[in-house]
Parts: structure tokens; C-alpha cells; sequence
């Protein structure tokens, strides 16, 4: 991974720590799309996820996104192999599944937050835009058989503002803060 984006990804990532309390392992949430197409670039997809979010991850998956890979035929093996080595999120879509990017926005919003602290591993574009309007959700996709997060969006980016200034506010209105008052010598 090349320096500066390692740089860039390492701040992100602490961003969403601070600001989100997101904590190691990530848990990645994918969809069939980037198991596929990991698979077909021949990539080490844990460890390119691990290496973008710079720590240790637990990869997921929800059944409707393994049947869309089912869906693929024999052309998806490989990835429906990788698929079963993951941990299965419940999605409660069991009887009529839904599409996975119809499961992935159901999974990770709830309410408006992404509650469960999800890390968003598609190659769907629309899904990733429908995530930036969402804050503190981390997306990656792969581009040309490299692991790309994208920047943090406007939405996370007001959060975390709203974040920094209720902890400032909070410490200056804390009726428990002792103030102390600190005078020169003349």
C-alpha cells in the first residue's frame, strides 16, 4: 500500500475511534460483489481489508448476500468458498430474501445510525452513496485489484464536529468541574 494513502487510511480509521468508538476487530460487513471480484483479481481479501483499515478485522456476511452469489452459478466457486469462511450476520430474510444492497442498507441502518459500528465492504456504487448520507459508516471497494476506503463523507464529517463540540461545551458546562484559578506572582 502505497505511503500516503496508508497515512490517510491510518487517520480515518482513528477518526472513527475517537469520535465513533469503533474498536479492533472491524467488524467488515460484505457483500458478494467484492468476495467475487477479490476472488477473481486473486486477492488475500482479509488481509487487503486488514491492511486498509490498519488492524485486525472479523469479515461478515448476511445470507442474502451469499445467495446473490449462489445466484452467479458456477462462475462464483471460489467466492462462495470464501464466502462460508466468514462469520453469517443475521438479517432475518430467510423466508423471502431480499437483494443485497436492499439487506446490506437494512442491516447496517438502523434508525438513521449504524448502530452495530459495521465497516461496509461493496463494489456498489449506489449502496455507497446511500451510506455517505449516513455517518460514521466506513466503506472499502476494490478498484483494479486494490483495496480502497473512501474519504470520510460530509455527513461523518458533521458528526464528528457536533461530537468535538459537545465534548468541548460539556467540560465548560459540567456543574462538577472544579475550576481552578491560577494567579501570577508579581
Amino acid at each position: 500500500m502505497r505511503q500516503k494513502r496508508s497515512k490517510n487510511y491510518r487517520k480515518q480509521m482513528a477518526i472513527y475511534r475517537m469520535a465513533f468508538q469503533f474498536r479492533q476487530p472491524y467488524q467488515v460487513l460484505l457483500d458478494g460483489d467484492i468476495i467475487y471480484d477479490a476472488t477473481k483479481y486473486k486477492m488475500n481479501l482479509e488481509k487487503s481489508l486488514e491492511a486498509c483499515v490498519q488492524g485486525t478485522i472479523k469479515p461478515m456476511i448476511t445470507q442474502c448476500c451469499i445467495k446473490s452469489l449462489y445466484d452467479r452459478g458456477k462462475d462464483a466457486e471460489g467466492a462462495i468458498a470464501l464466502a462460508k469462511t466468514f462469520e453469517r450476520r443475521r438479517c432475518n430474510h430467510q423466508e423471502n430474501p431480499l437483494s443485497q444492497e436492499e439487506c446490506l442498507a437494512s442491516v447496517v441502518n438502523i434508525k438513521g445510525k449504524n448502530k452495530h459500528r459495521y465497516v461496509v465492504g461493496t463494489q456498489n456504487y449506489k449502496l455507497r452513496g446511500q451510506f455517505r448520507a449516513l455517518a460514521a459508516t466506513p466503506m472499502m471497494y476494490i478498484n483494479r485489484s486494490v483495496m480502497i476506503m473512501e474519504p470520510i463523507s460530509p455527513a461523518t464529517e458533521a458528526a464528528k464536529r457536533k461530537w468535538e463540540q459537545d465534548k468541548l461545551s460539556a467540560g465548560l458546562n459540567d456543574p462538577h468541574h472544579t475550576h481552578m484559578t491560577v494567579t501570577a506572582k508579581r
